[in-house]
Parts: structure tokens; C-alpha cells; sequence
């Protein structure tokens, strides 16, 4: 018998790029359930554990495996690897490198395998295992995954419909035509029985309605009102996650709202955390469990698939250096470590510089800032005097999620579950809101022009439009005050794009906005979201100086404070569009604050009227 360890090397050419198969190479929770590993259960069996590690079981042949499981080291969308080092079982040592070439045809995908065997009795079983059946049945998920990606769908789409509760079928096919009816879109509730039915349990446990919109191609806010139509009807589900912001898990949900506590901890980083209403606290949907049975079941905790937001992960230890590969998108991003409660932050930019050095030591990081490229030479130099494990996250992270923020002033989230809002005496921060509002500032003398009954008409119309774009751009409308509308956003691009579309209607459409002068004012900061006479409304100084800059601006002008338009997105978004706009700085007195100026942009969407000075 020969004893040590064995060294598999597997080859698979697929016609997809590394791109487009990343999110399923990467998701080794659902490769490790499709080559048959049974669920692990998280332990703690030690009491020095470094951060970053897991300790793990799961149960072979009824016998007790434990094992502790170095941190995933990755860079997507090329490669990845990890390390089992057992405690109890078969093996003493398991390493995983898995690494996507690109080519001329499509994606090389290199799997290494070493393994380490207990015992000389176990090296042939084993490596026939390994060799035969892991081989095949990885073989088999690739041909399906690049089969389906090469044709751009989903690999849902080409699965035989999965198993449903007894009775379940016609319940949906019920419900189905009762959907149809009340939302009168049927194409998206005919994708969305298909996801039910033939989607795997990993791909159901948390659905994010605006992804699946993207991929249907779909308006996300019509996707939305499907899905809580559907949960109306009892054939899907949601709760509420509350993420923690350093790792970015899920590690606190709750079915209710009014069930959700303020005050939270995060097991993995050992850390309380706080809920946020606009930063970690999201709406997710699954079947109704009377529909579909979703089993709470893990078989990896720590692969690059758990977190998607996460560019690069990488394990130094004390003097070592990395130099990961870099394919970023535009945006902001934050490097962060396990060791350091600050970040450096990098803005990826198409004419950011290409060479980047990080020297991390045992001094915080104090949120430096950096203009990079999309594909820069980056260096990473461990000078503490500690291990560390770092990593690059996107700061929009959940870019698909449906924020607090945004669906607790959605109208159709309101009137199908008024009671789902929160506690009377909750008090939720709300970071980083961006605060809408506008005004119609001649509706006396449409009153007076047009009649009463004519005006109020069109005020309402003027409402309603409002809605729609406000919706359609990721926002929601808290409430209205006379002709006036207050609107939240969880992101400060998505309230411009919104305010400009509704200038450009009530400009330009000689149907809708002949005779309406509209003007804005947007904020950003902090808020605090409380329950109002069972609405959820937002108050501070942030809301306060929103409210006043629309005071001040002037006839078809938006008025944005100097934090609102420094913020990089902003930038970015005006410097793209800058033919569309027409900005100009000034400094304004808001009522309210005395003996204190306020740098502002007011900004136009046509050139300001001249004036003949004789």
C-alpha cells in the first residue's frame, strides 16, 4: 500500500468565459451539495482560533468528521483555493485550488486537488473516489452550467421541475390566474412559476426580485409589485435580513418587521452591530413554505459564493506580500482587513492610476482615498506583526437588494401589508438617506385659471407621475405635504436620475406639464426612520435641510447641497451627463438655521434665461 499524499490535476475546456462562469464555479456551497458532501454545522472546539478560520463537522458513513478551515483566498473572476485542516476523520489535510484560463475559446478551468489520507488502507479508495466519481460528477454540473450560460440563461431553465408540497401544484395554478389578474402582468408571473418550480434550493432560499428583473428584462419596480402580490397571495414569502456590515452576512433575519431588534451580533467577527435601515436591513422573498419546502441545509460556509460583493480575499502571513489580479468594474471600493476596524478606500475609474502599493501595519486604517484602474497592478505588504486576511468589497454591495429605505414608502408594499412596519418606539438609524423633496409652485393660479375641480385633476396627475418615476428609479414617496412630495432614496444617483426625469417631463411635455413649474431640492446624511401613525417617516437635520433647499431654489430648479454633489457617485454620474446640465455654485441662508451659510449647486437641465442690464 502506498501511503502519502495525492495530487489531482483535472482539465475541463467549457465555451463560456471566466465572467459568466464565475458565479456558479465560485458557489461552492452548491458544488459541494452536487458532489455529495453531507451539510456541515459550525463548532468551537478551540478557544485561539485566528480570525477568519472555521471550525466545522459533518457526519461520513456515521462517523463524526471535524476539521478547521483556513480562509477562502480569491480573485474573481479567475481563481480560488482553500485549505481542511482535520481534526477527526479520514484525512489529516485537504487543499482545493481551482483556477479559470481564459482562452480562445472560451474558459480553461483547472481543478488541483491534494489530499492527504490518515491511513494507508484509505489512498487507493480514496483516489478512486476522487478520481472517478468527484471527476464526473463536477465534469457533469460544468457541461450543464456552460451549456446554459453559452446560450445566456439560467441554469434553472434547463432543470426538470423539483419536488412540491402535496397539493401544491394546484394551488398555483390557482394563484397563478389570481396574480395575472391583480398585477396584469403576465410574463413576469409566468417566470416566476418557473423559478419556483425549477430553480435549485440555493437559488430559493433568498431571492432578490431586481436580479431576476435584470435577467427577465423586466422594469425592477414591476418585478416588485409581482412579487408582493404574490406574497399577498401566499405563494412566496418574505422576512427581513439585517447584514452585518463588516462581513456582509445575513447572520440576523426576522419574518416581521415590527419583530426586528436594534441591537444585533455578529458570530463570525465576534462584534455587536446595529441595525440600519439603509445599509444592511433588506426585503427577501422565498416559496410560501406550503408552496415549496426550502431545507435550511449548508455544505460550505466560507467559499467566494457566499459573498459576491467581495473582489478579492487574500490570507498573509506576517512579512508576505500579494499581488492579486485585478478586473474591477466602475464604483467605489474598500479594503479592508480582519486585523483593522478602518478601510482604505479606491475609486475605480477608467483613468485611475495602474500601480498600487498597500503597506498594511498595525497603525488603523483611516479611510485614505485613491483613484485606481479597472485592472491595476496591485501590491499588498503585510508590515504588522500579525497574520492578517484582507479584502476588497464593493461599497454598494447589494446592489440587487431591496433596501428598508425604498420599499417601506412603496405604495403597493403599503396598502398590501399596512401593518408591517415597525415598532411604536423603534427608533432605526437610517445612513446615508438622500432626501427629495419638490414643490409645484404655481398651483394657486392653477386654481384660479382653470377651476377647482380641473386643478385638482391635474395636481393629482402631477402626483401620480411623480410616483411612477420615483418608483421606477429606486425610491419611494414618504408622504405629501400640500402640493409638495418628500421622497427617500438608498442611493444619491438614483434620486438625481429621478428629479431630472421629472424636470424633463414637466419641461418638455406639453401634456403633462404645459403649465407646471416644478422645482427640487435633494440632501444626503443621516436620518432617523421612526412609525408614524403606522407609516414609517424619517426625521433630523438631514430631512430639515432637504426641506429647505427646495425652499430656496428657484422655477425648474434642483437644488443640491454641496455633501449631495461631492459624493463621488454624483461626480461621476454629472461628469458622463455633463451636456445635460447646468450647474451652478453659490452659497444660500436656509430658514431655520441661522448665522450659517450652506455651499450649494443649483443646477438646471437648459441654460439659465438671460437678462438685458440697460
Amino acid at each position: 500500500m502506498k501511503e502519502g499524499r495525492q495530487l489531482h490535476r483535472w482539465v475541463f475546456d467549457l465555451a463560456a468565459s471566466p465572467a459568466k462562469l464565475w458565479p456558479y464555479v465560485s458557489d461552492t456551497n452548491r458544488i459541494f451539495r452536487i458532489l455529495g458532501a453531507p451539510p456541515v454545522k459550525e463548532l468551537s472546539f478551540s478557544r485561539n482560533t485566528p480570525k477568519g478560520f472555521l471550525e466545522l463537522s459533518h457526519s461520513i458513513l456515521g462517523s463524526q468528521v471535524t476539521w478547521q478551515e483556513e480562509p477562502f483566498a480569491w480573485e474573481t473572476p479567475f481563481r480560488f483555493k482553500v485549505t481542511r485542516n482535520y481534526k477527526i476523520g479520514f484525512l489529516r489535510h485537504l487543499n482545493i485550488f481551482t483556477e479559470c484560463l481564459e482562452t480562445d475559446h472560451g474558459t480553461r478551468l483547472i481543478v488541483k486537488i491534494t489530499v492527504d489520507p490518515t491511513n494507508a488502507l484509505l489512498y487507493y479508495p480514496i483516489k478512486l473516489y476522487v478520481n472517478y466519481v468527484l471527476r464526473k460528477k463536477l465534469g457533469d454540473y460544468l457541461a450543464v452550467i456552460d451549456n446554459a450560460v453559452s446560450q445566456d440563461l439560467h441554469p434553472y431553465e434547463l432543470n426538470e421541475p423539483k419536488p412540491l408540497i402535496r397539493g401544491a401544484e394546484k394551488k398555483i395554478e390557482q394563484l397563478s390566474k389570481e396574480l395575472i389578474e391583480k398585477t396584469k402582468r403576465k410574463r413576469i408571473v409566468r417566470h416566476l412559476i418557473e423559478l419556483i418550480r425549477k430553480a435549485e434550493d440555493e437559488d430559493l432560499e433568498r431571492i432578490h426580485p431586481y436580479s431576476l428583473a435584470e435577467y427577465w428584462g423586466e422594469k425592477k419596480y414591476s418585478v416588485l409589485n409581482v412579487f408582493l402580490h404574490a406574497t399577498s397571495l401566499d405563494l412566496l414569502d418574505f422576512s427581513w435580513d439585517i447584514c452585518c456590515p463588516r462581513c456582509k452576512s445575513p447572520k440576523n433575519s426576522f419574518r416581521k418587521l415590527q419583530d426586528t431588534r436594534v441591537h444585533l451580533y455578529c458570530d463570525d467577527c465576534d462584534d455587536d452591530y446595529t441595525m440600519d435601515f439603509n445599509k444592511n436591513t433588506h426585503l427577501i422573498f422565498r416559496p410560501h413554505p406550503l408552496i415549496r419546502s426550502i431545507p435550511d441545509k449548508k455544505y460550505c460556509l466560507g467559499g467566494p459564493g457566499v459573498k459576491p460583493h467581495r473582489v478579492i480575499q487574500q490570507s498573509l502571513a506576517i512579512g508576505d506580500e500579494r499581488y492579486p489580479e485585478l478586473l474591477l468594474e466602475e464604483g467605489t471600493y474598500l479594503f479592508r482587513t480582519l486585523n483593522h476596524e478602518g478601510n482604505l478606500v479606491f475609486h475605480v475609474r477608467e483613468e485611475g492610476t495602474d500601480n498600487v502599493n498597500v503597506y498594511v501595519t498595525d497603525e488603523e486604517l483611516h479611510g485614505q482615498s485613491i483613484t485606481i484602474s479597472r485592472s491595476p497592478n496591485l501590491g499588498i505588504f503585510n508590515h504588522s506583526s500579525q497574520p492578517m486576511v484582507c479584502f476588497i468589497d464593493k461599497l454598494n454591495w447589494k446592489e440587487e437588494a431591496i433596501y428598508a429605505t425604498e420599499v417601506c414608502s412603496n405604495v403597493d408594499f403599503n396598502s398590501l401589508f399596512p401593518k408591517e412596519t415597525l415598532k411604536e418606539t423603534s427608533k432605526v438609524k437610517a445612513s446615508e438617506v438622500t432626501m427629495l423633496f419638490t414643490d409645484l409652485m404655481n398651483s394657486t393660479e392653477l386654481y384660479v385659471q382653470e377651476g377647482d375641480e380641473t386643478a385638482i385633476g391635474r395636481v393629482m396627475g402631477h402626483f401620480r407621475v411623480i410616483q411612477q418615476i420615483i418608483a421606477e428609479e429606486r425610491g419611494g414617496i414618504v408622504k405629501t405635504i400640500g402640493d409638495s412630495v418628500m421622497a427617500v432614496f438608498w442611493e444619491p444617483v438614483s434620486a438625481l436620475k429621478a428629479v431630472q426625469r421629472i424636470q424633463q417631463i414637466f419641461s418638455n411635455s406639453s401634456a403633462v406639464g404645459n403649465s407646471f413649474k416644478i422645482k427640487a431640492g435633494v440632501h444626503f446624511g443621516d436620518c432617523t426612520a421612526v412609525n408614524l401613525n403606522g407609516h414609517v417617516d424619517y426625521f433630523g437635520t438631514t430631512v430639515n435641510i432637504a426641506s429647505r433647499l427646495v425652499g430656496a431654489a428657484s422655477e425648474k430648479e434642483i437644488m443640491l447641497s454641496e455633501a449631495l454633489y461631492e459624493h463621488p457617485d454624483i461626480k461621476l454620474y454629472i461628469e458622463k451627463n455633463s451636456k445635460a446640465f447646468f450647474v451652478k455654485e453659490s452659497s444660500k441662508e436656509l430658514k431655520g438655521f441661522t448665522d450659517e451659510e450652506f455651499k450649494v449647486k443649483q443646477i438646471r437641465l437648459e441654460p439659465p434665461p438671460m437678462r438685458l442690464v440697460i
